[in-house]
């Protein structure tokens, strides 16, 4: 049985969804399920140049300018860096298993250029939400 490896990932983007907007940059963390730290792959991204950034999340930026700064820092072109990020999961010892807060958001961001600029995602169609994962061990309501 191969044993699966949490890819505990979060992008930042320049509006709510993929396509007409783009992802910023990405992060994840690949752990062993005893919590182990086992690498790490992160990419500031270059803009989609057909896209136009959301006015409402452009706000959330001019508030916060070094996080801006930081996101736009040594960008790589999304058609070197997604076919890097696939290599990168294939060479876990592993299943890959995405994990993200809010999965919903992040997990979209990371399929969409997964599939535009790699043309395949090592994730499945899968992702692992933090909040829900969470709400399921402690019986809790959402």
């Amino acid at each position: 049985m191969t044993s699966e490896i949490y890819v505990s990932t979060d992008i930042e983007a320049d509006g709510p969804i993929p396509g007409p907007h783009s992802m910023l940059s990405f992060g994840s963390a690949a752990y062993l399920a005893d919590k182990s730290l086992i690498g790490t792959f992160s990419a500031n991204l270059e803009l989609l140049p057909e896209v136009t950034p959301d006015p409402k999340t452009m706000d959330f930026w001019k508030q916060h300018p070094e996080a801006w700064r930081a996101a736009r820092t040594d960008c790589r072109d999304p058609h070197d860096a997604m076919p890097s990020y696939v290599a990168w999961l294939k060479a876990l010892p592993g299943k890959p298993v995405f994990v993200g807060y809010p999965a919903s958001f992040d997990f979209l961001f990371v399929y969409w250029y997964l599939m535009r600029f790699a043309g395949e995602s090592p994730f499945s169609f899968a992702a692992l939400d933090v909040k829900t994962f969470a709400m399921a061990l402690m019986k809790s309501d959402y």
